[in-house]
């Protein structure tokens, strides 16, 4: 099961390849949260909520609904619209993918039932055919975690931030 480290990392790294004339590090940053914001029904756990509960883990907030919306508030609430006009629809795309990020990225995992994708119009939890994470001990599964996501995340957002850099304006030359 991925840990929040992983998540927000992906978040990061998605943030990373957005186009010029956004700000990049508060992008990221916002992206990063985004991407483990979905965790936020483990609350649910000391209540020992059933798997039947729309609000149990991995059912309402990781869905395609949820995400829409979190992306709708989030760039909202963080991007006033004197601001970032003509880039909000782009922000907001780049936070959509980074809350679709986390599910999905759940859904590789044979930790629980599965992931609620469609909620609230559908309660069939879902995972993917390829699960590479979960099964052996803590260790085996935070060393499987690092192999499929954290560190490929980490390169593919140090790829993005280093490219993006590499392409911005000339600067001028030392006289």
């Amino acid at each position: 099961m991925p840990t929040p480290i992983s998540h927000a990392t992906v978040g990061l790294a998605i943030a990373a390849w957005t186009g010029r004339g956004i700000p990049s590090r508060r992008l990221c940053l916002v992206a990063a949260a985004c991407a483990a914001v979905p965790d936020i029904d483990l609350v649910g756990w000391p209540l020992h909520m059933s798997d039947a509960s729309l609000f149990s883990h991995r059912a309402i907030t990781h869905s395609l609904v949820f995400a829409l919306i979190g992306a709708l508030a989030a760039t909202t609430l963080l991007y006033r619209p004197h601001q970032w006009a003509q880039k909000r629809p782009q922000i907001a795309g780049v936070l959509l993918f980074a809350f679709l990020s986390h599910p999905c990225l759940d859904a590789l995992s044979t930790y629980s039932v599965g992931v609620e994708f469609l909620a609230p119009f559908s309660r069939d939890r879902f995972r993917f055919l390829w699960t590479p994470l979960g099964g052996g001990g803590l260790e085996s599964q935070l060393v499987q975690e690092a192999i499929v996501v954290l560190l490929p995340a980490m390169l593919v957002g140090w790829l993005g931030l280093r490219i993006r850099r590499s392409s911005g304006p000339p600067r001028a030359a030392a006289a």
